[in-house]
């Protein structure tokens, strides 16, 4: 929901603004100062509509992009202040302004000073809302991002059901844990509930055992931990982690649940600790050099692949609504499969904890 309010407002926002430009260029092109004048009154109050749309698409985007801290997601934070001061600052005191001016018969040399200057911060805010559009559609999986991939031909992404499946489109590659290619299709429902007799796939059990996707109230409080090194920091946050044991197996040293740290940068090198991170399915470790920005290390290889009793690794699979966390990849996350993880979507680990298998009904 707060999505689909996010996109109308900011849809509206952006049409509104475009309208006013529109309207203007046309009215000072070919038509009279009457024509002018009533123009500039239907702008000043057309910003009654503009106004709370881009209140509303601001502060719902501020909302939903609190955790994220992704590429895409950084560049639409920067951008919404910007829009919000040229829109306040610029576009609402230039269209009362004009207004008044235009009423008064005034079409000075202030007036048109003042008119060019609406115009370049409206093609300044229309610019901004459409790379911002651009970027919500592709973090939802609406459009394809720019570069290697083909704007021709959709690509995959998955959804979350409410009380229900994963629903994965556009043909996802999907595998075992042997690496094996399982039967996928355009559509395919998957299995999270844990009690699917056809697992992975839906077979609608979800229905019959009244299954909630809703997180527990007692999950993982979200928070990054930044464990500081002399040549780079680990960056950790336990609410996406799996607890695929990964990091342990690979490289105790510098990766021991048993210590106070558990993360100990210096009991490695850096090339050390960056193939860790590399090999972290959920994307809960990241790397930077000692205060700097976090990196995450992904697989090139798009798709889902299913873990033995466990959970659905995804890479480079966009999540519709987003892996809300802070520090987290849009790129690498692991998703529960058996239905009882506290923190849904992800995986926690449970599946060991209640000896979970694939046989499970």
């Amino acid at each position: 929901m707060k999505t689909r309010i996010h996109a109308i407002a900011g849809g509206i926002g952006f049409l509104m603004i475009l309208l006013f430009w529109t309207s203007t260029a046309i009215s000072e092109l070919f038509a009279g100062h009457e024509t002018i004048a009533a123009v500039k009154a239907l702008i000043l109050k057309g910003m009654f509509i503009l106004i709370p749309a881009m209140v509303i698409a601001g502060g719902s985007g501020t909302v939903m992009g609190k955790n994220r801290t992704d590429a895409k997601a950084l560049a639409k934070k920067k951008r919404m202040p910007l829009i919000a001061m040229n829109g306040l600052l610029i576009l609402l005191p230039s269209a009362w302004f004009l207004a008044g001016k235009a009423a008064a018969g005034e079409f000075d040399t202030v007036f048109y000073t003042v008119q060019v200057i609406e115009l370049i911060a409206g093609v300044a805010n229309l610019t901004m809302m459409g790379l911002n559009i651009r970027d919500g559609l592709t973090m939802t999986g609406r459009i394809g991002g720019s570069g290697a991939r083909s704007t021709d031909t959709p690509q995959p992404m998955i959804e979350e059901r409410p009380a229900g499946p994963l629903v994965a489109k556009s043909n996802p590659r999907l595998t075992n844990y042997a690496g094996q290619e399982l039967e996928t299709r355009s559509v395919v429902a998957l299995c999270r509930c844990g009690q699917s007799k056809k697992k992975p796939y839906c077979d609608g059990s979800h229905s019959e055992i009244g299954f909630s996707t809703e997180p527990s109230r007692d999950r993982t409080p979200d928070g990054v931990k930044v464990f500081d090194g002399k040549q780079i920091d680990i960056h950790y946050n336990r609410l996406v982690c799996s607890h695929a044991g990964e990091c342990g197996a690979r490289l105790k040293a510098a990766f021991d649940t048993k210590r106070d740290p558990w993360i100990v940068p210096d009991n490695a090198t850096p090339d050390q600790i960056k193939e860790v991170v590399g090999a972290c399915p959920s994307g809960a470790l990241s790397w930077s050099e000692p205060g700097g920005q976090a990196q995450h290390i992904i697989g090139e290889k798009p798709g889902i692949t299913i873990e033995n009793d466990g959970p659905y690794r995804v890479t480079r699979i966009p999540l519709a609504s987003g892996v809300q966390a802070e520090g987290a990849s849009p790129d690498k996350y692991v998703l529960c499969r058996c239905g009882a993880s506290k923190n849904k979507p992800f995986c926690d680990g449970s599946h060991s904890d209640i000896g979970w298998t694939d046989k499970s009904t």
